[in-house]
């Protein structure tokens, strides 16, 4: 098998591919990337005897994976990971979020579907999606109510690519994927809050959480999350059509998240609360019942472990 992963620098594209060279049914994994970020350490992947006999990058955009490339790839499955992630800065910039996220996935997922082989898709989508919860935790049917234009443009992804299920029955898949973390996540401009609250602990600087900090999350560590994704790599065939959610099931609050980091890395920094983002939300938290009974897929690591990691990793990085 032929794994094509977009976006493979990134947190989750780092450990997928990883784990998948790791496997003895994959041939090669093929990461597509165009470097459009930092990076603490160059290259940012995890090198094994495994990576490199069995991996490949290509240094490019992914919209730019054109049907003459993939028919020379051949992959038999494409996880499209590749997006602008930022909440903040997609309403700060909605025209560069709309053309890469949702428009730059049109265009991908239709030189997919007029690959010769048809390769299986799975597409990394988010919580986000579902908008303030009318209920926790949160399962597949939930509600839809988007407010950012990057949760926007995920849903409008999800469904340019479940189109090509529903008008053809192609195998698509979707997993939206609850609060990742892990090493090798963004550290600069719009880091996500794990990575900022570690970052200033280790540097000795304030840890500043967004409005009263009561609002909770679901934050599931990244080995957790890239290993739902090789489970459904070898059943979206049979799954097409499905949604997926990825996450502990468990709520944490931002003040509880900060505090533990505090305790974790030994740090005297204090923790100041600064002005609230317009359209935060005030919880996530997934229902992984689904993902559970048609994949048998439950996370491993509790946040305490998974945090212990994460920061054993940026103390390498952050003096």
């Amino acid at each position: 098998m032929r794994v094509l992963v977009t976006g493979a620098a990134g947190l989750l594209g780092v450990h997928l591919t990883d784990l998948l060279v790791r496997r003895e049914d994959i041939s090669e994994v093929i990461g597509v990337d165009n470097y459009s970020r930092e990076f603490l350490h160059n290259p940012p992947f995890i090198t094994s005897e495994h990576s490199e006999k069995k991996f490949r990058l290509i240094k490019s955009d992914y919209e730019d994976i054109e049907t003459s490339l993939l028919n020379k790839l051949e992959p038999d499955v494409v996880v499209h990971l590749a997006a602008f992630v930022s909440i903040p800065e997609s309403m700060e910039k909605p025209f560069e979020y709309f053309y890469n996220n949702e428009f730059g996935t049109f265009r991908f997922v239709q030189n997919i579907f007029r690959a010769k082989n048809q390769p299986a898709l799975i597409y990394a989508s988010s919580p986000e999606v579902y908008g303030n919860p009318r209920y926790v935790p949160m399962d597949e049917e939930h509600p839809l109510h988007p407010r950012s234009t990057y949760s926007v443009t995920k849903l409008a992804a999800e469904k340019h690519c479940m189109s090509l299920f529903e008008w053809y029955g192609y195998p698509v898949a979707v997993m939206r994927n609850f609060n990742t973390y892990g090493e090798n996540q963004n550290l600069w401009a719009y880091a996500g809050v794990i990575t900022s609250l570690i970052n200033s602990a280790l540097s000795g600087e304030p840890l500043a959480i967004h409005g009263d900090g009561t609002q909770t999350r679901d934050f599931l560590y990244v080995k957790d999350n890239v290993r739902a994704y090789s489970l459904l790599i070898n059943k979206v065939d049979k799954l097409k059509g499905e949604v997926f959610n990825i996450g502990t099931g468990k709520q944490t609050s931002i003040n509880e998240l900060a505090n533990m980091i505090k305790r974790l890395t030994n740090s005297d920094s204090k923790i100041i609360h600064t002005k609230a983002r317009p359209g935060d939300l005030v919880a996530l938290c997934a229902d992984c019942s689904k993902i559970k009974e048609k994949l048998g897929w439950e996370p491993k690591f509790t946040l305490s472990e998974g945090l212990k990691k994460t920061i054993s990793w940026y103390r390498r990085f952050v003096k």
